[in-house]
């Protein structure tokens, strides 16, 4: 039986520094654990 990949959805400020941050330390902590995964992006404008 297949697993089926953990999909996540990142909404995020396209400017913002500490977003990217963010999505490293998740990139890190998938690796880290193996888990299959699909990400989707979507972007935000915080301070258009």
């Amino acid at each position: 039986m297949t697993e089926t990949p953990l999909r996540i959805d990142i909404i995020s400020d396209v400017m913002c520094p500490w977003c990217i941050i963010g999505y490293r330390q998740l990139q890190t902590a998938l690796e880290a654990t193996g888990t299959g995964h699909e990400i989707h992006w979507h972007p935000f404008e915080l301070n258009p």
